[in-house]
Order: C-alpha cells, then structure tokens, then sequence
C-alpha cells in the first residue's frame, strides 16, 4: 500500500450494541461521519513567558448523518425497542421514544475505500448518544437523520482505532 493513497468517500457505517450477545445493524445510506478528539489542556506562564504546556485527549466527539436510518439502529443506539404488527402488506414498526432512560453504549465502525484497492476503518469502541436526535421532514428533501454524542475509552480497547489496509476488507462484526 502506497502511502500517498486517498482515501475517498463513506463506504459503510456498522453500529454494535455492547451487551453479552451483541446485534449488529448496517446502516444503508449513511451520508457523513465525523469524529473529534475532544482536548484537554493548558498553560503555564511566568517570568514574562510561556513555560510548559499540557494536552491531551479526553473523549472523542462524533456525528453520523444518515438518510433513511432503520429503526433497528435508533433502538441499537436509544435501548429502546421497536416492535413489529401486522403481516405484509400492512406491517408496521414502531419505536416509541420514552423519557427517564439512560442511553446505552454501543460501536460505532466506519469504512472509507482507498484510491487503490486499499480502505481505512475508523473503529469507535463505547459511544453514547449524548445530543438531540435531528429528524427533518422537507418539501422536495429525502428525510434525513442527525445523530451526535461522546465516545470515552474502554479499559481493553482504548478511545479510537484507525486503521489502514494494504487490500480493502470487510468491517468487524463486533
């Protein structure tokens, strides 16, 4: 793998629950992904200068826009359930968001695709969903879904893996 590959584009996005029997959920058209290393730091002046500086990483923010996410991956990321009735043609799934629940931890796995035949993961071990979830309904617009929170380390895992492979493989299962 040529170091000067580009890495291009948003390939895939897996959630992983965090519980004895772990349920995966791929979602299937997801638009953006952004992680941020929340920093911590801080100065220390005197004598008319700057003598030491502190940094480091406290958490890890993240985002992940989607279009058309599956209620499978809200229940994943809410512990909430969605439940299903009714037989095809008229099924229908319902998650109900209720108040006074702790949000679960879960994995958040991401993928990109090289220029080559190469591809880099972004591996997320225990995220949280912290902030709003931003649903839109638009004239002329696919609906969309915004949801935000705060990744922290995980004791066996650390905070954040990003990795790049020399030939492109599939994102880890859990």
């Amino acid at each position: 793998m040529a170091f000067g590959d580009r890495p291009f584009g948003l390939n895939a996005i897996r959630l992983i629950s965090r519980t004895v029997t772990p349920v995966t959920v791929n979602l299937p058209v997801s638009r953006t992904m952004t992680f941020t290393p929340r920093m911590m730091g801080g100065e220390l002046k005197g004598s008319d200068q700057l003598a030491s500086v502190a940094a480091f990483i406290e958490a890890l923010e993240w985002e992940i826009d989607e279009g058309g996410m599956p209620l499978d991956a809200l229940a994943l990321m809410t512990g909430f359930t969605a439940t299903l009735s009714g037989t095809t043609p008229t099924q229908v799934n319902t998650l109900k968001l209720l108040t006074a629940k702790a949000m679960p931890y879960f994995k958040i796995f991401g993928k990109v695709l090289g220029e080559g035949i190469d591809d880099v993961h972004v591996k997320i071990f225990k995220a949280k969903l912290t902030n709003n979830i931003d649903g839109q309904f638009a004239y002329g617009e696919f609906y969309g879904l915004g949801l935000s929170g705060v990744a922290v380390a995980d004791g066996a895992n650390g905070l954040v893996d990003i990795v790049q492979n020399e030939t492109a493989a599939a994102l880890p299962s859990s």
